[in-house]
């Protein structure tokens, strides 16, 4: 009676198990369901061979993390061999955030990292609650938000103050500085994530971002529009923001880039200014910038010259300079305007729209700031100058020319021997 009894109990034991394995293979597969959809019937035909091209395809070519990646990342850390190492740490140094990290650490990092999908609408931090782990963006959008009291209706709003995108990390705030989380992270769009826990980050990565943030804090206390800043602003100030050197030469990404301000940390950088312009009969015209960008000459009309065709001169003039503590890429317009690195340069970057933000826009000085740059380097101006430049060289040609034909001497330097950088034509505002 007692060996049926045990036997019916091992019995209910055994169906128990396996509906809870059952239940679990189902949540697996509704959690997953975005990226395992990768996939598509559609594609599907009779060919052999083409199928497996199409399920190679999809399996290799889809998203920042291919099927096979979430494989490994899903399986057991210690199941996780060398070549699966090696593999991920390739992929991982694809990721913005992870791009400065060395080789050693991406390889302890892909040896522990376990992967996450989450939905629209899904909260994967909480503000107040405790911190037990980092997450690195694959792919998606998350919104940042922060409880902010309503003194009129008497309550706690959660509000809206940031987004993280692609190759960004989230939730390092609060494991760094041992604290609750400081904001509530939601997913606003299918987001694939890389979780790295406290004990594992701890080992891998604390140092190191560490001695970033303190990098940034140091950066930040070197210009006096963040003086005044609280702790909250700094700390997302530092989150957001890096440190980019650029050689000397280098051309700086600031027109057509709408995304960041640049703040200089060392180093010198020059304004290049393109100007556009004909010469008729001995006189120099400005060309509209919307007229030159497509051909290499321009049709002038002026009283007692028909209508004729004249080349284009590109003449590129150095009109300041920004040094330390300058600060540039506001969203003041490059017209064929360069900045390049005169030497070599370090600059803080911040996110242009996040500056521009109420909190960080107090008396609107950064809108001042542009304006002041907008009124100092004006085309028409330097075309004034330039003008007058040219009058200055042909007086000093011609000077030159009688005080040569007076004592001649030999010398066989040619124009071609100078560096270009020092035939640059000089010009102040």
């Amino acid at each position: 009676m007692a060996s049926r009894k045990k036997a019916d109990e091992e019995k209910l034991k055994r169906r128990r198990l396996a509906r809870f394995r059952f239940k679990r293979l189902v949540h697996v597969v509704i959690s997953n369901c975005y990226w395992i959809a990768e996939i598509e019937d559609r594609e599907i035909g009779n060919n052999v061979n083409r199928n497996v091209a199409v399920i190679h395809h999809r399996l290799t070519h889809k998203g920042e993390l291919t099927i096979i990646e979430k494989k490994i990342l899903n399986s057991p850390p210690e199941a996780r061999t060398a070549e699966n190492r090696r593999t991920l740490g390739t992929v991982l140094r694809k990721i913005e955030c992870l791009q400065e990290l060395t080789a050693e650490q991406l390889d302890d990092l892909a040896g522990c990292a376990t992967f996450e999908y989450y939905g629209p609408g899904r909260v994967v931090l909480r503000e107040g609650h405790h911190p037990n782990a980092v997450y690195f963006l694959a792919n998606g959008e998350i919104t940042v938000s922060r409880l902010q009291w309503d003194s009129i209706y008497r309550r706690h709003n959660d509000t809206p103050c940031g987004t993280r995108t692609r190759g960004q990390m989230f939730g390092e705030i609060a494991l760094l500085h041992d604290c609750p989380r400081t904001a509530s992270c939601t997913t606003a769009t299918d987001c694939e994530l890389l979780c790295l826990y406290r004990a594992d980050f701890d080992r891998i990565l604390k140092r190191t971002l560490l001695e970033r943030w303190r990098q940034l804090q140091l950066a930040l206390a070197r210009f006096d529009y963040f003086k005044y800043w609280t702790n909250d602003q700094v700390r997302e100030c530092c989150l957001l923001s890096r440190i980019v050197a650029f050689e000397p030469q280098q051309k700086l990404p600031v027109d057509g880039d709408d995304r960041y301000a640049y703040f200089v940390l060392s180093g010198q950088c020059m304004i290049l200014q393109c100007l556009t312009v004909v010469q008729v009969n001995g006189t120099y015209r400005l060309v509209p910038i919307a007229t030159n960008e497509s051909s290499p000459t321009a049709k002038q009309t002026s009283p007692g010259v028909n209508d004729a065709i004249h080349p284009i001169e590109h003449r590129f003039i150095d009109v300041g300079t920004f040094d330390c503590g300058s600060v540039f890429g506001l969203g003041e317009p490059f017209p064929h305007r360069s900045v390049v690195a005169r030497t070599r340069v370090q600059c803080l970057v911040i996110p242009r729209g996040w500056l521009f933000e109420k909190q960080q826009n107090v008396g609107n000085t950064w809108q001042r700031i542009r304006m002041k740059l907008e009124m100092t380097v004006q085309r028409e101006r330097l075309f004034e100058q330039f003008v007058r430049d040219q009058h200055w060289q042909r007086y000093r040609r011609a000077l030159v020319r009688e005080v040569v034909q007076r004592n001649p001497r030999q010398n066989a330097t040619q124009l071609a021997d100078v560096p270009i950088m020092c035939r640059v034509e000089q010009g102040e505002l």
